[in-house]
């Protein structure tokens, strides 16, 4: 047993009436055993049992963060810019892919992701982030890494029929992966890692591919995640592709893809009447705000979608991203787009995206996102004693601090299942050198295998046929 005891706040559930003062979380195995306030410790019977106990005088207790969108192991991406700045040269998010993302894609192996897929864990479990989740071919490297990081792991083994990816696969081999994925995989590690379809999105895949991977999720019961309407560009483009659905959303609507079980990434161009049909549908959706401004110059309109019912989850979308970080991008985005909403986005509100709302966009609700008994015991602790951006803190503006001032904030303590996999802030197992050290080797691999086809003429990216072609 594990008590964290005296916490000087305890955010058990994100808003306002979930903080406790001088409150306890009493740990037992991967579960949350009870919760309670300052009267009831249970320290003594703790103690009598050989338990141990954490003093959180000094710190924040709250529930480890959970990132509804990611691509872990494409950490090339970040490498492009300084060898061809080129690659940032790009108009719409076609280009942005055949510039800056699947050139990655196109190098990577089983071996590379699994690697980087471990940085990119070290990272988010530095910044408090206890489950996440990662759209990237070669599941195989994906599924080791979150083996050894002891992390929550939602694998997306993303599939595409557009692009010749390093894998090679065409979308009868995509469905067989990841049926095998699946079969394999999904609630392994006594259900810490589990698989939910991905075909990448509309304007990549075939019709054969999208609906042949929803009726693997429907065939196995789990999730079915994909892009959807990003940008500008992307709502003109999908709606023209299947505009004798009316649009790409009454073409998803048609063949049975709005189902609880459907995640879409982004969101940013959905209209009224859309947000109501997800409602319905029970649809949910990860906002990426700092993503999405940065490429694309826009944002989902959180208190709109909220509004008509909408589960939304938080989510990074860059392995060397952080969900402080967009916790604080998704209050300042949202507090000023669009000026109508006023008084729908409360300031604890991004709180909930990156806990419990990302939770429940996953299907997870029952077990994770909020401190309470029953649920898996993931949680984060944050220095208060040293941390001279959180002060001064009282319970009234606890949430808001955390919200404006927690952005990039290192935890104290990261727990997974009961296991500390951050402790005084030092990794308990992992070795984080030995991690670093590989991944550069990776990244001298891959500008030599681009500065190479570059030079020799070859492609970086290999297309069968132009995004957003009628098929």
């Amino acid at each position: 047993m594990i008590l964290f005891d005296n916490c000087r706040f305890l955010i058990a559930t994100p808003d306002p009436v979930g903080i406790v003062e001088g409150g306890w979380v009493l740990v037992d195995g991967p579960l949350i055993d009870s919760v309670g306030g300052p009267e009831e410790s249970p320290k003594d019977e703790v103690v009598k049992q050989g338990g141990e106990v954490v003093d959180c005088s000094e710190r924040l207790v709250m529930p480890g963060l959970i990132d509804s969108h990611n691509h872990l192991a494409n950490y090339a991406f970040n490498l492009l810019p300084g060898i061809d700045p080129s690659s940032l040269e790009f108009s719409g998010i076609s280009e942005c892919l055949e510039k800056f993302i699947w050139p990655a894609y196109t190098w990577a192996s089983d071996e590379s992701t699994h690697d980087m897929t471990l940085l990119a864990m070290c990272n988010a479990i530095k910044h408090g982030t206890t489950t996440i989740t990662s759209a990237f071919p070669f599941p195989h490297g994906t599924f080791r890494a979150g083996v050894a990081s002891g992390m929550r792991l939602i694998m997306h083994p993303q599939t595409v029929s557009n692009v010749i990816l390093g894998d090679a696969l065409d979308d009868d081999g995509y469905l067989a992966l990841t049926e095998e994925v699946i079969q394999n995989y999904h609630n392994a590690e006594d259900g810490r890692i589990q698989v939910a379809v991905h075909p990448h999105t509309t304007y990549s895949c075939s019709e054969r591919l999208l609906l042949g991977s929803m009726e693997l999720a429907e065939r196995y019961d789990v999730g079915f995640a994909t892009h959807l309407l990003e940008s500008a560009a992307d709502r003109h483009m999908s709606d023209a592709q299947f505009a004798a659905w009316g649009g790409i959303v009454g073409y998803f609507q048609e063949h049975g893809l709005l189902q609880e079980r459907t995640l879409f990434f982004h969101c940013d161009q959905v209209n009224p009447r859309e947000a109501e049909i997800f409602a319905e549908a029970g649809v949910a959706i990860s906002h990426n705000p700092q993503s999405n401004a940065t490429y694309h110059g826009s944002v989902a309109d959180v208190p709109a979608l909220r509004a008509a019912g909408v589960t939304l989850g938080l989510g990074t979308d860059m392995p060397a991203g952080n969900l402080f970080d967009n916790i604080y991008t998704a209050y300042l985005v949202n507090a000023v787009i669009p000026p109508d909403q006023e008084g729908q986005f409360e300031p604890w509100v991004p709180i909930e995206l990156a806990t419990i709302g990302s939770a429940r966009a996953q299907r997870l609700g029952d077990k994770i996102g909020t401190i309470e008994a029953g649920k898996r015991a993931d949680i984060i602790t944050v220095d208060l004693h040293r941390n001279t951006t959180l002060y001064p803190l009282n319970a009234g503006n606890l949430l808001y601090w955390i919200v404006t001032k927690c952005a990039g904030t290192l935890v104290e303590d990261t727990m997974v299942d009961g296991r500390f996999l951050l402790r005084g802030g030092e990794f308990t197992f992992l070795d984080e050198e030995a991690i670093i050290a590989r991944s550069d080797e990776w990244m001298t691999s891959f500008g030599s295998w681009y500065r190479a086809r570059k030079a020799a003429g070859e492609p970086v990216t290999v297309r069968k046929y132009p995004d957003y072609e009628n098929r």
